[in-house]
């Protein structure tokens, strides 16, 4: 049964359950829709699973001054687990864009996370990288971060939406690239945080990640997992990714 509390929060979906509480953050250009065939699995197995949809996408508030940044993503966050008020500590899994702020969440909130999933975030060692990747994704992709004419590509992808890909406006879409995935913090992060950490690394993700990580400082509680899996591994091969995380939380 979905909670009443739940039903009154435009950006949570709550898809019920008695279990210990799974919170779902997606990544950058999705909503919570993204969780779609990974959940119930979850479910399944008895948790309560919550996904939220992230400050600027999906149903979340879309502030027109907000810089996007980490502090005003994470502002968002607490507000929201607030209105849940959940009364123990939860799972937090995050993808992408949402396994950075998952992370800093877990950072500065070590009391309220018992476990943390991080699955492909970004891992960019600086802003000249990160810049020089997303670019060389395609010719497409260059389009619609540079181009002075990219609100048209938007407008057209607006059109043919998958899992809610174009439910953001231009400042929250371009400030949260600019000031969460471009300042490349993810690893001050990883040395950081004290809650047992589950990083999953694909060997089909970009290879910058695979070599940045080889020469990282991590905290002993992260744990990393490489499986020959994409980025979009939570969307493309759920039950991989639900073993992994069942396996890594039941420890």
């Amino acid at each position: 049964m979905i909670s009443m509390t739940a039903k009154k929060i435009k950006s949570v979906k709550d898809f019920g359950g008695s279990g210990n509480v799974i919170i779902l953050l997606h990544g950058f250009l999705s909503s919570s829709k993204y969780w779609n065939h990974l959940q119930p699995s979850l479910t399944d197995e008895g948790y309560r699973v919550i996904a939220i949809d992230l400050l600027g996408f999906g149903n979340a508030p879309k502030p027109r001054y907000s810089t996007y940044s980490y502090q005003e993503h994470i502002a968002h966050l607490d507000v929201v687990f607030e209105q849940l008020k959940l009364d123990k500590p939860f799972i937090l899994i995050g993808h992408s864009m949402g396994a950075l702020l998952a992370t800093r969440y877990a950072v500065l909130h070590p009391d309220r996370v018992s476990s943390l999933a991080l699955l492909h975030p970004p891992l960019y060692k600086d802003i000249e990288e990160t810049r020089k990747s997303l670019r060389q994704t395609g010719r497409l992709y260059r389009f619609l971060l540079d181009s002075k004419y990219r609100h048209f590509g938007w407008a057209l992808i607006k059109t043919f939406a998958f899992y809610h890909i174009a439910k953001h406006s231009q400042i929250s879409r371009e400030r949260s690239m600019k000031n969460v995935i471009e300042v490349s913090e993810i690893f001050g992060d990883l040395e950081k945080v004290e809650t047992k950490t589950l990083l999953l690394m694909g060997l089909k993700d970009r290879p910058e990640y695979n070599v940045n990580i080889k020469t990282a400082q991590l905290s002993n509680s992260v744990k990393v997992i490489t499986k020959n899996v994409s980025h979009h591994s939570p969307a493309k091969k759920p039950l991989i990714i639900q073993k992994t995380i069942l396996d890594f939380i039941s420890q």
